[in-house]
């Protein structure tokens, strides 16, 4: 099932943020047809592993697209370029604000040329404010956001070391898109501006349990708790690294008996739940103790046979071959004309207890320009005055 088969998407993004958002809506059958430049293109198609010309971290994300190369700025290429506008449900962009204005493709300007078109900006601060104007990449968000603080649980601040705040707005951003399509399928309103930025979308992601303790105005009568962070931390063993959680005192017991310190479930400093989020230090150096002196395959089965949450750590190559990741699918592989064979995830939705297909790689850059614009009705030799003008490549 494409649940959003039908829907056309004009995207003019770079690296990520946009590229991931268009992406997963265009696994569920959007036609997405990227605007890149003349040239270098995308940036993301120069990051990471590569083969072919074909790179690894732009192939993931740009799967089921199209690729047009143009010059936003040469005046031959507006009026077929507002021809495919026309067409579309949905235009996304991740300029800095202010950038599409000056090229005549802004909210406003495309707002009147059509008014049912839902116009998305992605931006790292926002469109105004004191940081309107800088440049940004994820490790800024993060820091500004939080998420480098909470890494470092009190201690010295750390990254995730993924796109996380790119990542978060670009999953905002696509559940932003299917609700403006509903609402307008609804009637509720039609074309409108979507704006998401980076360091909304990341601080909505993280307040919930990272920020528990600066949700209540004013310090009286509130309650500090540790934060979770402060718990997240991998065991070693004789030979890797497990990951155990334990919350009920069933988990807590069991964690106990199976790591081989029983005597540890009558210790007065773990006894509730309070009591050992309050000292998790200790109840940590304890496992540890227990964990250090077995292989990681004893303490996942002893763990799983104890019904505590447990997991062995894997490393990248491990996740390849891991079957819980694999099921259903879960890595899938396919031939790209210039890659040639590709693993990637599969698309995490699945509609109907079918999981959506690739129906076409990663584009080339510029692959679908004449294809596009043939669908435009352009002639010929409409198309070879564009390529000779530098409009198009």
């Amino acid at each position: 099932m494409e649940p959003m088969r039908g829907i056309r998407i004009i995207e003019v993004t770079t690296n990520a943020s946009g590229p991931l958002a268009t992406g997963i809506l265009a696994d569920q059958g959007a036609d997405v047809i990227r605007l890149e430049t003349i040239g270098a293109g995308d940036p993301a198609r120069h990051v990471g592993g590569s083969r072919g010309g074909v790179g690894a971290y732009h192939a993931q994300m740009n799967r089921n697209k199209r690729s047009m190369a143009v010059d936003l700025k040469n005046p031959l290429l507006r009026e077929p370029l507002l021809r495919l506008i026309r067409s579309a449900d949905v235009f996304v962009q991740n300029s800095r604000p202010g950038a599409l204005d000056r090229s005549g493709y802004g909210f406003e300007e495309l707002h009147k040329l059509h008014p049912s078109l839902i116009y998305v900006s992605i931006s790292g601060f926002g469109a105004t404010g004191p940081a309107a104007h800088q440049r940004v990449y994820d490790p800024v968000i993060q820091s500004v956001s939080g998420f480098a603080a909470a890494q470092g649980a009190g201690g010295e601040p750390q990254l995730v070391r993924t796109i996380a705040s790119d990542k978060v707005a670009a999953l905002t951003a696509a559940q932003a898109i299917t609700a403006a399509l509903f609402a307008r399928d609804r009637g509720l309103v039609g074309g409108h501006h979507v704006e998401i930025s980076m360091l909304a979308a990341s601080l909505q992601f993280l307040w919930p349990e990272v920020f528990w303790n600066h949700s209540f105005v004013g310090e009286e009568g509130v309650q500090r708790k540790p934060l979770i962070s402060d718990f997240y931390r991998l065991l070693p063993t004789k030979d890797g690294f497990v990951t155990i959680i334990v919350v009920g005192d069933g988990e807590f017991q069991g964690a106990c008996r199976g790591l081989g310190i029983p005597d540890l479930m009558h210790d007065p400093r773990f006894q509730t739940l309070g009591d050992r989020f309050a000292r998790y230090s200790e109840l940590f150096a304890e496992f540890a103790k227990g964990a250090g002196l077995m292989t990681t395959a004893e303490v996942v089965k002893r763990m799983d046979e104890e019904g505590v949450p447990c997991a062995r750590v894997n490393t990248l190559d491990d996740v390849l071959s891991d079957e819980r990741c694999t099921h259903a699918d879960g890595i899938i592989e396919y031939d790209h004309p210039q890659g040639g064979r590709l693993r990637q995830a599969r698309p995490a939705a699945v509609f109907d207890g079918e999981a959506n297909t690739v129906r076409r790689p990663a584009p080339m850059l510029g692959q679908h320009t004449d294809e596009v614009l043939r669908s435009l009705d352009c002639s010929a030799e409409e198309i070879a005055a564009l390529r000779q003008a530098g409009a198009v490549a």
